[in-house]
């Protein structure tokens, strides 16, 4: 359960910015649930401010070398990140653990 748990997930403004983009092309291939990620996230939290949506990036990735970019939140044994771009630290974290 994230109920109590500090977490981040994939922001609002990044969904709605790929339905946005691409809608013209791909129809609705980056709406396929009803709600946003992010809404589903903040309802399942006990507060808000659990949410931690991170640095606002489009372009940005991390890569195996350069985590700079990349944005994860750790709460205990409990990881998460936000996209794609965030993948390289994710797996460094959670290596970090075993």
């Amino acid at each position: 359960m994230i109920a109590g748990k500090r977490t981040t997930c994939l922001p609002k403004y990044m969904e709605r910015s790929a339905y946005l983009f691409t809608f013209w092309k791909l129809g609705n291939y980056y709406r396929t649930y009803p709600a946003y990620v992010e809404d589903e996230v903040r309802a399942a939290l006990d507060h808000g401010a659990q949410l931690v949506v991170g640095p606002r990036t489009f372009t940005k990735r991390g890569t195996a070398i350069d985590h700079a970019p990349a944005f994860v939140v750790e709460d205990g044994a409990y990881v998460s990140a936000r996209w794609p771009g965030d993948a390289y630290l994710f797996a460094d974290k959670l290596l970090a653990r075993l």
